[in-house]
């Protein structure tokens, strides 16, 4: 049997905030945002708010729902002051963390959600196939 090598991960991101009325991310960003890295941790973890003007007011957006903002024509599309809040929000969190699909984007993305629904702990992966993820839910399962 032939022994498989992963690539590294190096670069984590916890985002909460997404909807501003979810608090469980955002509560567990701003306890992140509290502490400093000393530079020897073995993974760089990058906490963000993601929709700091929604947590602001504690509702789920602003002017429309920042999960979807993140295809990418909505993150090639042009911006001006009449762009929604969320669209310009989605392209700073792109600058941030990625670009999308590229080698210089974060290798995990962990976007904390709640739901009022009885439905335990839940993972949402994009694909079956992403190994750090498969990890997690076997983890999680234990």
């Amino acid at each position: 049997m032939e022994a498989v090598v992963l690539p590294a991960v190096s670069r984590v991101a916890v985002c909460g905030g997404t909807h501003g009325n979810e608090l469980s991310g955002v509560y567990l960003v701003r306890e992140r945002l509290k502490r400093r890295e000393d530079g020897t941790e073995p993974v760089s973890v990058v906490a963000v708010m993601s929709n700091p003007r929604a947590v602001q007011l504690c509702v789920r957006y602003i002017e429309t729902d920042l999960n979807r903002c993140f295809t990418r024509a909505a993150l090639r599309a042009p911006i001006s002051e009449a762009s929604p809040y969320e669209m310009i929000r989605s392209q700073e969190l792109n600058a941030l963390l990625g670009p999308k699909g590229s080698t210089q984007a974060v290798d995990l993305l962990c976007d904390l959600h709640n739901t009022t629904a009885n439905m335990g702990l839940c993972l949402i992966t994009y694909s079956d196939r992403d190994w750090i993820c498969l990890h997690i839910c076997k983890h999680l399962q234990a």
